[in-house]
């Protein structure tokens, strides 16, 4: 069973969409489907730690490019871990204009 976790635009991006995290041996796979973005364009995403409201700059885990909406990685730890402080699915712009975040969403149990 995995957790969906909602994707808000952030910046007047225009980019919605959200992230499945799925157990995956002894990691997690986390899939992004994002809406709006850029054709072609590689967004560089991550998890942080802390919430898209109070983001902690230095990723926790990379996560392979969204492009052309989608992007797929598993990374090395438990959902359990995932859940366990507050983290969060962060997509930026582009390599080139990293600071711009395009996308996030709180890492939380879904219902």
């Amino acid at each position: 069973m995995g957790t969906k976790i909602e994707l808000a635009a952030q910046n007047g991006s225009g980019e919605t969409g959200y992230a499945t995290l799925t157990p995956h041996g002894d990691g997690t796979l986390v899939e992004i489907h994002l809406q709006g973005g850029p054709a072609g364009v590689a967004q560089p995403a991550h998890i942080h730690p802390g919430t898209c409201a109070k983001l902690d700059p230095k990723p926790k885990f990379g996560l392979k490019p969204v492009k052309d909406g989608m992007s797929s990685t598993v990374v090395p730890v438990s959902i359990k871990t995932l859940l366990a402080s507050p983290m969060a699915i962060n997509v930026h712009e582009s390599a080139k204009d990293i600071k711009k975040y395009v996308a996030c969403g709180d890492i939380k149990m879904s219902m």
